[in-house]
């Protein structure tokens, strides 16, 4: 699998940034998704996100993504239901071959009809703790070249992160270089806690901890102060991917 590189990273970060100011508004999920489908060669995008037990669109470019997450969710199978079930990336070049109509044989039919070729889901995770899902889809079949999947991949890792600060209600004025809240020291203390649980630097640990927050939809702070209260600990096969 293409792993980014921390230069492919700060590209992308850009191309989102760069959407963003072209839509007015602040750098989001939304502007990320407009971005991937502008930068990828590929038909639209959609987030989803578990906050009820099944995934929930966060954003999506147009009503086919709505379409295709309604689809998943109603017949429990597709790319993107594997991934929510722990899998690795689902990356399918032709929804029509005999191979994908096999393996998702009541959701490829109904996707092929519904207009998508091909379909590319993304997992976005921390460790263990699944957040989302970032699925990628084309009218057209074929592969994703590795300079386009080396970016996609890229565009998951950004998603996760604005997932992650939009719970957390964090900006950049309100954090250190590491990422924690300048002024929550239950935060830090927990952080540390957990840093010394997973045996992880500070800033994985804060990640690990704001996507527990995410996953549990529970506030950082509350989750924070269970952490420190020794109510909650993480346990180290939550620090392997």
């Amino acid at each position: 699998m293409a792993r980014y590189t921390t230069s492919r990273l700060a590209q992308v970060s850009r191309w989102i940034a760069e959407k963003a100011a072209d839509l007015g508004t602040p750098v989001s999920v939304g502007a990320l998704c407009q971005a991937a489908v502008a930068r990828l060669g590929v038909s639209g995008a959609v987030l989803t996100v578990d906050t009820s037990g099944w995934p929930e669109v966060r954003c999506a470019t147009d009503a086919l993504g709505e379409r295709l997450t309604e689809l998943q969710v109603t017949v429990g199978e597709g790319p993107a239901v594997d991934v929510w079930r722990g899998g690795g990336p689902a990356l399918v070049a032709d929804l029509d071959a005999p191979s994908s109509q096999a393996r998702w044989p009541m959701f490829a039919p109904l996707a092929v009809e519904a207009g998508a070729a091909s379909l590319f889901a993304l997992p976005l995770c921390v460790g263990a703790i699944r957040v989302g899902v970032l699925s990628l889809y084309r009218l057209d079949v074929g592969h994703l070249d590795a300079t386009t999947l080396t970016d996609s991949l890229a565009f998951a890792e950004l998603a996760l992160r604005l997932l992650l600060d939009e719970q957390a209600d964090l900006n950049s004025a309100d954090v250190t270089e590491d990422g924690l809240p300048l002024h929550n020291p239950h935060v830090h203390q927990a952080t540390g806690m957990v840093a010394a649980q997973l045996d992880l630097g500070m800033a994985d640990a804060f990640a690990h901890l704001r996507a527990r927050a995410f996953a549990e939809q529970v506030p950082l702070s509350g989750l924070a102060a269970d952490v420190v209260a020794r109510r909650r600990r993480f346990d180290r096969d939550e620090g392997q991917p």
